[in-house]
């Protein structure tokens, strides 16, 4: 599999992003916090949303605060020669194989992942890892042994055999229960053969009691008709006493309301004759009325007069101040001429001087940016002349390094062919005591002075010794320069950066030559002058304009009042020839003749409403006499009904009797207390021949259940030693598995592990031991042929160590590694351990198709051939290319 693009959108910090991915060593680099694990994170949610394993939830949880529009994640790759894509959002997924569509589920497309591409396991523990995972896997135990249970799939066999153990121990409890349920068979056939006995006994009882229920029924029907006719008199008797009563309380009522009628007539006929007598006097005041309302209408016109003089006041005060305002009209006019003018001749040489303007401002940036260059330049203690000289002296520290690595892969050959033969001589000499022929020419060792080959042999072994110690000491000197020619080398990529810087200040600096910084300096003090006068003309000329609208508005304003004080002079006349139609000099003499009017406008007021109140007290008089009349008819129809009630209850009073009623009423009591009895009897005795039934049934039932049992016991027996079988089988292929597991991850760990280390270890060692009573996993690494511990390696080899395991477990389950993920590889590692990284990442990660790295470790770039920068840019994340790296 091999990753080609990620598009992400509203996902945690990533608003929308697109990344793209090559093939060879890719670095995701920035700061923490810029969003460069969540798109790793986006990665595997693609893969593997859905799965069972999943977290529920997963888009909502890590949708953006505040997103506008959903989240959503794409993802592009190839496998197996095909491309694929899938899709994810909140409301669809897809997943598309060259352009087809084959899964729209969300668990279909991670089952398909799980199936055809990696298992989520596998992606989690081999193909990605996390940060610290590196060597934590071979120091932390627990974390190996999870690690490998998963990835050799030896939970999957554990499972297995924990099921067949469940299934056996369920099967065993059903033997168990079986083999009582059997024991049981005597007592359920016995309790079977007396239920049966008691259900015909329970029967006979019932067909006695329903002759006797059948029996007191008819006595009951019986005593019930005669209390049922006595009770249907006593009731219609107290029904009509009842009415009788109501009756005598209605007349009573009626009577009352007669009474209040008469009453109110008597009154209101005295009302109408007054009211009658007050509008013949309103008559005699109407005339009054109407010359008051007429005068009052005359006298407001005073009021009106009054206001007149008022406004006319006023405008002929405002109609001053307008026209000394538009006197000022053609003065404003002639100013913004002047100023036109003065414009029209400063935009003719604007244009130019704003062009040299521009030259200038532009030589001012590249001033600026030598500067800028020549200060960086500085800060780095350096010039383009010594750059020259420092990348040269990189040149010469590779191919010094070269040379070097070459003479170590010499000299430790010397020293591993040496330390043979020296082992060689140490057994041959181990050999010589008591020996009858020399171990080395094969003579009789008589034909020797035993000690004469001693001597020998001790010569030769201090000789080796000597060159082995000179080589040694050549070897550690090597290595002493080996991390001073790195680290020289390491500066290279600074190097060509601050190389690029000198390039670009040369390149400012021959731009800058083709300007004339004076004679630029004086134009565009001409332009910010010229341009700052247009401006003051611009603002000038603005308020003069507003000014002038001003004053025609005062113009327009001035003609406006004019016209209202004609109108008002006007209206002043029209109110002097109302007063003189109407006979009067003066308002004067109108407010005389008001208050001679005054007391019989008053009286009229008061007697204006008599008609009204008239015609309402005739309609009211008329409704109490009909009522009245209503009332006097309902009296004779109530007196007539309570005297046919009194009749009626006579009547029945001689047929129904006290004492007769409550003799009938007992013997219905007794004879209903009698038939329930005997029905609770009959009741009990059906219940409890149910109950009998359901026995019988239960213990039939119980009685085929043994009988079925019977024959269900072999196969349970059968089937536990199936399982059995089956379980002891699981355990088997678990062990197989497990050891052949362990030797090829064991063969692929050490073959890699011993390249990483340049053959200083042969391999590694992966092997189950019990301590302490617990069994547990235990990795050796092979050194001179011995087994030694972790403690042995220093950190950077345990850092090749542990990616060699981590290489050997993605090898051991996917056979060829296409992908593999690096999630910050270097926190918390001291120099050495992220040297050793950084020379791993560079040489051995390098055979494996596509690497993906994320890091805030700028150190890693150059060991990287695609750099892809992550930023957070207010509170988003911003993606994009940086460079190829230094590969």
């Amino acid at each position: 599999m091999r990753i080609r693009r990620i598009k992400i959108r509203n996902f945690r910090a990533h608003e929308k992003s697109e990344v793209e991915f090559n093939d060879g060593i890719n670095l995701l680099i920035g700061q923490n916090g810029a969003g460069k694990s969540s798109i790793l994170e986006a990665i595997f949610a693609a893969l593997y949303m859905g799965h069972p394993s999943f977290p529920r939830g997963y888009l909502q949880a890590n949708t953006r605060v505040n997103a506008k529009g959903g989240i959503g994640l794409t993802l592009e790759f190839e496998h197996d020669g095909k491309s694929y894509k899938i899709h994810r959002d909140t409301k669809k997924s897809e997943l598309i194989e060259d352009g087809a569509l084959i899964a729209e589920k969300s668990s279909d497309i991670a089952r398909w992942v799980e199936k055809n591409v990696y298992p989520i396991q596998v992606f989690t523990n081999a193909l990605y890892i996390r940060q610290g995972e590196i060597e934590g896997i071979i120091t932390n135990r627990e974390i190996m042994e999870k690690v490998l249970r998963k990835v050799l799939g030896i939970e999957d066999y554990e499972n297995a055999e924990k099921n067949a153990a469940d299934v056996i121990r369920e099967l065993k409890r059903k033997k168990e229960y079986l083999k009582k349920l059997i024991e049981r068979k005597a007592e359920v056939e016995e309790n079977l053969r007396e239920a049966e006995k008691r259900f015909s006994e329970t029967l006979r009882r019932i067909s006695e009691l329903r002759e006797r229920e059948r029996k007191l029924q008819r006595e009951f029907e019986e005593a019930g008709k005669e209390y049922s006719r006595l009770k249907g008199l006593k009731e219609e008797l107290d029904k009509l006493e009842k009415e009788k009563a109501v009756i005598e309380q209605r007349i009573k009522a009626e009577k009352g309301r007669i009474e209040d009628y008469e009453s109110h007539i008597s009154d209101l006929k005295k009302e109408i004759e007054e009211l009658e007598g007050k509008l013949s006097r309103l008559k005699e005041l109407e005339p009054l009325e109407k010359e008051y309302l007429k005068l009052k209408s005359l006298l407001s016109l005073k009021d009106e007069l009054s206001k007149l003089n008022l406004s006319e006041a006023k405008l002929t005060e405002k109609k001053r101040s307008l026209e000394e305002k538009v006197a000022k009209i053609g003065e404003v006019q002639k100013n913004i001429a002047e100023l036109e003018k003065e414009e029209k001749s400063l935009r003719k040489d604007y244009e130019e001087l704003k062009r040299k303007n521009g030259l200038y401002q532009r030589a001012l940036q590249l001033k600026a940016e030598a500067e800028r260059y020549r200060n960086e330049l500085e800060k780095a203690g350096t010039t383009p002349e010594k750059l020259e000289e420092d990348l040269k002296a990189i040149e010469k520290a590779k191919e010094e390094l070269e040379n070097l690595q070459e003479e170590m892969t010499r000299i430790r050959e010397d020293i591993a062919s040496l330390s043979g033969l020296k082992e060689s001589l140490l057994e041959n000499l181990s050999k010589l005591e008591g020996a009858k022929v020399c171990p080395l020419c094969k003579r009789p060792i008589e034909e020797h002075d035993e000690e004469e080959i001693r001597a020998e042999y001790d010569a030769e072994i201090s000789s080796i010794e000597r060159k082995l110690e000179k080589l040694s000491k050549e070897l550690t000197k090597l290595r002493e320069r080996e991390p001073k020619l790195r680290e020289t080398i390491r500066k290279e990529s600074k190097l060509i950066r601050l190389k690029k810087t000198a390039d670009l200040l040369k390149e400012v600096e021959e731009k800058l030559s083709r300007y004339d910084l004076a004679e630029l300096e004086k134009a565009a003090e001409e332009f910010e002058n010229a341009k700052a006068r247009l401006i003051e003309i611009k603002r000038e000329l603005r308020h003069l304009r507003e000014e002038l609208e001003e004053l025609k508005e005062a113009k327009s304003e001035l003609e406006r009042i004019e016209k209202r004080l004609a109108e008002i002079e006007e209206k002043k006349k029209g109110i002097g020839e109302n007063l003189k139609k109407e006979g009067f000099g003066s308002f004067n003499e109108v407010e005389e003749r008001l208050k001679e009017l005054e007391p019989s406008y008053r009286e009229y007021l008061s007697l204006k409403d008599v008609p009204v109140q008239l015609e309402r007290a005739r309609k009211k008089l008329s409704v109490l006499e009909r009522k009245l009349d209503e009332s006097i008819k309902a009296l004779g129809k109530l007196e007539k009904e309570s005297e046919g009630l009194e009749k009626d209850i006579k009547r029945l009073s001689k047929e129904f009797s006290e004492e007769a009623y409550g003799e009938a009423e007992k013997r219905y009591m007794e004879s209903a207390r009698e038939l329930e009895k005997a029905r609770a009897e009959l009741k009990g005795a059906e219940e409890l021949r149910d109950e009998v039934m359901k026995l019988l049934d239960e213990l039939k039932a119980k009685k085929k259940e043994i009988e079925e049992a019977e024959k269900e016991i072999e196969t349970v027996e059968k089937a536990i030693a199936d399982m059995t079988a089956f379980k002891e089988k699981v355990a088997r292929l678990k062990a197989e598995e497990e050891l052949r597991g362990l030797e090829e991850v064991q063969k692929l760990a050490g073959e890699t592990f011993s390249e990483m280390t340049e053959g200083k270890y042969q391999g590694v060692k992966l092997k189950r031991e019990k301590k302490y009573g617990k069994e547990r996993i235990e990795l050796k690494v092979l050194y001179a042929g011995n087994e030694v511990g972790l403690e042995f390696l220093s950190g950077g080899e345990r850092i090749a160590l542990g990616l060699a395991f981590r290489l050997a477990l993605s090898l051991y389950k996917v056979g060829n590694l296409e992908l593999l993920i690096l999630d910050e590889p270097t926190p918390f590692l001291d120099e050495e351990r992220r040297k050793k990284l950084v020379e791993i990442i560079s040489s051995q990660l390098r055979k494996i198709p596509q690497v993906i790295i994320v890091s805030h470790d700028e150190e890693l770039k150059d060991a990287a051939d695609y750099v892809i920068r992550v930023e957070n840019v207010g509170g988003k994340s911003r993606v994009e290319v940086e460079s190829l790296g230094a590969y």
